[in-house]
């Protein structure tokens, strides 16, 4: 018979104008579509994965995509069908991100996609869960579709933005087609991976595509090197990372992947660092990296067919005959101002590989002079500049001169000139950008330059060591700038200014024996005390303020001697601290970093060594840092202070850097200027500012007066307060552009000063604050019982 039945389906009424036949079995269809809606309103969450058998391999093999719901207390696995493979109850869900890995059944899991949480109502039924299971009694087909609320989140394959969101990579023009595209293959867009691009910064985007068309030859068909030469915490590591698997994914011509093979090479400490950055941005499900390490042997890479090695500076030069018959398509040099001369080993090594494609990242291009910058253009664009002699004759010579203080205006005319005409040479392959393009993305900076008065004792012996030294130059037993015993004396003074004790066991050369018999008696009794160093007692008296917050420290020095100094302190103190020097076996730096940087970690201070550790480290875990001691090279102090201020950052920062007032340390801080003047002025084609120092200032190392006073300050000829107010007036109303400015002449012995930007070398723009200290700057500082030590403070902030 034809029975009417009223089903009430949402807001609509429905007649079946006849009963199916299957009518008992599809009301257990709409019975079992409740208790899925019942289900569903207990899923708290659903994540992509991939999945495989639970086995110890180090390296995974998957067997297919899935999708895990986690629940309030047990984990489900499907696969792509919706088929259970799996359940677990012992998974602690708080605890799981991208990344992760699970056991659930038999398999094991790895989470890809980041967790999102899916909103549910549990009182009203879901109107689109009856409507399928309705509609199923007509079809009488298997549900192949989840309601609305149930789909799964998109695969990572799938594009997830807009196309004003996507990243398309520059077309090439004819005559790119002409010499590459000899198959005549389509050409076609490449397009980064969407799954990279929304991670990507706009910086990082422009950073990608500018790499993208050096490399390609799109840019230039002869030269297909580039120099990224962003200020450090920029993500030079993940333009890079971008570019590298861009390019081994697609290329323009037929979408065949540009290259098949790369080489990556970076110092020793952050071998494991960049590994672990190509599995965290594209994941170790996508991608598998060959590391020269104690297990790996850079002779099986050949054989591996892996896409990527990583190796060491030091691997390679050391394996250089078995990676010179790799054909790579690609060569990146992380921190490349270490192959700033030409005739150090590891240049040599790279100029033996056939490559051309070459990148090579650095914040800091330029360190001593015009020779290194030409070395590393060199590197990248070979033949470029010329040879050495033509580079000198053109360009060289006539930027040099005119960086003289005492320089002519047609010197200084020249000399802009030819900068200018180098940067017209050079910026179409390199790119530099300032810490100024994410400090709106990054939290508030503090910076401090406090300069600390010395203890009697450092005064009595640097005083003494300084005439010894002078008494026997004037005699004519050390003939040279560079004699040894210049240098040792050099290292003897920068350890007295760190702590007197340091040179207890100092070993001194025998011809000096009056300097050798004078730090014997003086030091032979000597007890240790904290307060001999005026620097030491400084940060001791910080570090205990500071551990009323709970902050975390990052503690900095050049000497190994002296972080066994703090560590000795710190002991003393109870203190729990960790040690990161030469001495730290590669394969625990990356496991220090971690345990610093993680939430959980009860460590309170990282004693970081500028030279081992100060290079590439992501230390967000930290919030302060001190750089207790001065390098010569600017670069170094510069990179280990940006160690904290970098993506990821979230709470404010304070930097401090330490100088001991009037001593060699001053003098270092202010060589430091010359050269990062002369960095900025060659590569940022947008400085129009130098800091010079004159000859005798330079060679004024060993004169010490012993006075208090802040010399920097003196130089600078500024004539402000000292109360914490920007220095103004005429220094700063003049224009950039004045006939009078040629390329930035802040000179520290003429007045005609121009407007700096807010960086380490140019303090016009800091606030100076002169002693007795503003209370307010103390308390900010966390200093508040120190002030009897520090004689001048330059202030910064970025906000």
């Amino acid at each position: 018979k034809n029975i009417s039945v009223s089903s009430r389906v949402g807001d609509e009424t429905k007649t079946l104008l006849q009963k199916p036949d299957n009518y008992f079995k599809d009301q257990e269809v709409l019975k079992s579509s409740q208790e899925m809606r019942t289900e569903f309103s207990i899923c708290k969450t659903i994540v992509n994965v991939v999945y495989g058998k639970a086995n110890k391999k180090k390296h995974k093999t998957w067997e297919g995509d899935g999708i895990l719901e986690i629940g309030n207390k047990t984990v489900t696995l499907k696969d792509n069908e919706g088929k259970i493979l799996g359940t677990s109850s012992n998974v602690k869900t708080a605890e799981l991100s991208e990344g992760s890995r699970i056991f659930v059944g038999n398999k094991e899991v790895e989470i890809i996609e980041e967790i999102r949480e899916v909103t549910r109502s549990k009182k009203r039924p879901s109107e689109n869960v009856e409507e399928v299971a309705r509609q199923s009694l007509y079809t009488n087909k298997k549900i192949k579709s989840l309601p609305q609320e149930y789909v799964r989140i998109p695969h990572k394959k799938k594009a997830l933005h807009s196309a004003t969101e996507t990243l398309v990579m520059p077309r090439p023009d004819d005559q790119h087609q002409w010499e590459y595209n000899l198959n005549h293959e389509p050409v076609m867009d490449v397009i980064v991976d969407p799954s990279l691009n929304k991670h990507l910064r706009p910086h990082q985007r422009e950073g990608v595509t500018f790499l993208y068309r050096c490399i390609t030859g799109i840019r230039s068909l002869n030269y297909t090197g580039a120099i990224l030469a962003d200020e450090m915490g920029l993500g030079k590591t993940l333009q890079t990372v971008t570019l590298i698997w861009t390019l081994l994914r697609s290329g323009p011509y037929g979408g065949k992947p540009f290259i098949k093979r790369a080489l990556i090479i970076v110092p020793s400490s952050l071998v494991q660092n960049w590994h672990n950055e190509f599995i965290r941005w594209i994941g170790s499900h996508k991608i598998r990296l060959f590391v020269v390490d104690k297990k790996n042997k850079s002779k099986d890479f050949m054989e591996s067919n892996l896409p990527i090695m990583i190796i060491s500076y030091e691997q390679f030069v050391r394996n250089i005959e078995d990676i010179k018959d790799v054909n790579c398509d690609l060569i990146v040099c992380d921190e490349g101002h270490r192959l700033k001369n030409s005739g150090i080993q590891a240049a040599n090594c790279l100029n033996m590989l056939p490559c051309k494609k070459r990148i090579l990242l650095t914040g800091t291009p330029i360190q001593n002079d015009l020779q290194e910058y030409y070395t590393l253009v060199d590197f990248v664009n070979p033949g470029i500049l010329g040879t050495p002699i033509e580079f000198r004759r053109h360009f060289g010579n006539a930027i040099i001169v005119s960086r003289d203080p005492k320089a002519t205006e047609e010197t200084v005319k020249e000399g802009k000139e030819k900068a200018d005409e180098l940067n017209r040479y050079t910026n179409g392959f390199i790119l530099r950008r300032t810490q100024a393009v994410i400090g709106s993305f990054l939290p508030q900076k503090n910076e401090y330059v406090i300069f600390c008065a010395p203890s009697l004792l450092q005064k009595k012996i640097y005083a003494m060591i300084s005439k010894i030294w002078q008494e026997r130059m004037e005699e004519g037993v050390t003939h040279s700038f560079d004699d040894i015993n210049h240098l040792s004396t050099i290292t003897m003074l920068k350890k007295i200014c760190n702590h007197p004790i340091l040179i207890q066991s100092n070993r001194i050369e025998d011809h000096i024996d009056v300097l050798s018999k004078f730090v014997d008696e003086e030091m032979a009794t000597y007890s240790f005390q904290e307060a001999d160093s005026g620097k030491l007692s400084l940060v001791m008296t910080l570090l205990k303020r500071l551990y009323e917050t709970k902050e975390r420290i990052v503690l900095v020095s050049n000497f190994t001697q002296t972080l066994d100094l703090f560590a000795t302190v710190c002991d003393k103190y109870k203190y729990k601290y960790i040690k990161f020097d030469g001495s730290t076996a590669s394969a625990k730096r990356s496991e220090i970093v971690k345990i610093f940087n993680s939430d959980s970690s009860d460590i309170y201070i990282l004693l970081l060594s500028s030279k081992a550790g100060g290079v590439g480290l992501n230390l967000i875990g930290g919030s302060r840092l001190i750089l207790y001691d001065s390098d010569w090279n600017p670069a170094v102090d510069l990179q280990a202070m940006a160690r904290i201020w970098r993506e990821g950052q979230k709470k404010n920062v304070h930097i401090y850097r330490l100088l001991t007032a009037g001593s060699i340390e001053e003098k270092i801080f202010q060589r430091q200027l010359t050269k990062a003047g002369l960095n900025e002025s060659i590569v940022d084609p947008n400085c129009k500012k130098s800091v010079k120092l004159s000859k005798e200032e330079i060679m004024d190392l060993f004169n010490f007066t012993g006075e208090d006073k802040c010399l920097t300050h003196e130089m600078l000829k500024c004539s402000c307060s000292c109360d914490g107010i920007i220095p103004s007036g005429d220094i700063f109303n003049k224009k950039e552009n004045d006939d009078e400015e040629r390329d930035c002449q802040l000179s520290l012995e003429k007045n005609n000063y121009t407007m700096p930007s807010l960086r380490m070398n140019q303090l016009f723009q800091w606030e100076h604050y002169g002693a007795p200290i503003h209370p307010s700057l103390l308390e900010e500082m966390k200093m508040e019982k120190s002030e009897s030590e520090i004689t001048f403070v330059f202030r910064n902030k970025t906000e």
